[in-house]
């Protein structure tokens, strides 16, 4: 774990094609995203009555329709966004909405591994941004604005000729940290979480690196929160930060499909995923992301993705409610009070 450090000047500037232009200017011909209604009141929930038990346990709320092909990483962008993007294992890319429709078409983009994206502003254009890594291992974004058919990739040099083999990504915490934070590890420095700003540059994108950090064995996973940077190794598959009124909440996915939650007062607890009516998770989820806002369709204490494979044989994204945990009115407590 590494406390967040004070932002340095970037060691190097590193320039990205200015192919922005063509996606702005497609976007802008279309319709803007509409914002998303959080009234949940009339959404139907799939959910199943289960006994009572021990430890902590969410349910799965609902789920896609079979996606044809394995599934090894996803992502999410919150806010108006609210879209879930879904890399296959092979380099297709399809963006997705919380009621698990498509928003665009699957495209053969050559993708690896996508991190979690932002819905913003770009040139007076609403746009969704995920960085992710292409098959051949360098690093890029993936773009989509109005009613594009499918995501638009924009290589980003990352500074380094080394295969990118992981990524996070992670909200600005101040100004000069542009769109978003990136952390990234390759294959030959599996022990140094690269650290980076996406800013704007004109019509381009761009990223500025700052200091590295070290960790003590192979990261696995990272987590970019307004405090720290964290790092994550085996048995760790992925890890994702929950903020909802004002409380965080760290959720992690180990690789052989167990669930783990960190609580706003550092207790660990582990949990588990309930079946819905006819929502069936994975046993083994090959990925897990989310966001802690309030979102219609049935999250109001936000939503945790998983993708996988259910028992069905059908490759799928199931939505997960932790409001049990994200709505506590005083935060998720593993003890009860009075005991």
């Amino acid at each position: 774990m590494f406390k967040r450090p004070h932002l340095r000047a970037a060691k190097r500037l590193v320039n990205a094609p200015s192919a922005l232009t063509l996606l702005l200017l497609a976007a802008a011909c279309s319709p803007a995203d509409a914002p998303v209604d959080t009234d949940t009141s009339d959404t139907p929930v799939d959910t199943a009555e289960t006994p009572e038990s021990e430890g902590l346990s969410l349910p799965a709320v609902w789920q896609t329709n079979d996606l044809g092909s394995p599934i090894n990483s996803i992502g999410v962008a919150g806010e108006l966004g609210s879209t879930v993007a879904v890399a296959f294992l092979d380099g297709g890319l399809q963006f997705l909405d919380l009621e698990g429709e498509r928003v665009t078409d699957k495209a053969d983009i050559g993708i690896s591994q996508v991190a979690d994206g932002r819905f913003l502003q770009l040139q007076d254009t609403p746009v969704t941004v995920f960085p992710g890594i292409t098959q051949d291992g360098d690093l890029s974004l993936y773009l989509h604005g109005g009613e594009l058919p499918e995501p638009l990739p924009y290589p980003l040099d990352a500074g380094t000729d080394d295969l990118i083999e992981g990524l996070c990504s992670g909200a600005p915490t101040f100004e000069r940290d542009g769109i978003m934070r990136i952390g990234f590890w390759t294959q030959g420095a599996r022990r140094e979480l690269k650290l980076g700003r996406l800013v704007e540059a004109g019509d381009n994108l761009i990223l500025l690196l700052d200091e590295p950090a070290r960790a003590d064995r192979d990261i696995t996973a990272c987590v970019l929160t307004d405090t720290e940077d964290v790092a994550y190794s085996a048995p760790v598959l992925a890890a994702l930060d929950l903020s909802n009124r004002s409380k965080h909440y760290r959720f992690i996915l180990d690789d052989l499909g167990g669930y783990t939650m960190v609580t706003p007062s550092d207790e660990v607890v582990e949990f588990e995923v309930l079946d819905g009516i006819t929502v069936r998770p994975p046993q083994v989820p090959t990925d897990m992301a989310g966001t802690g806002d309030a979102r219609g369709g049935g999250y109001p204490g936000g939503v945790i993705v998983i993708s996988g494979q259910a028992s069905t044989d059908a490759h799928t994204v199931t939505y997960i409610d932790p409001s049990k945990v994200t709505l506590e009115p005083f935060g998720y407590s593993a003890t009860p009070e009075g005991e």
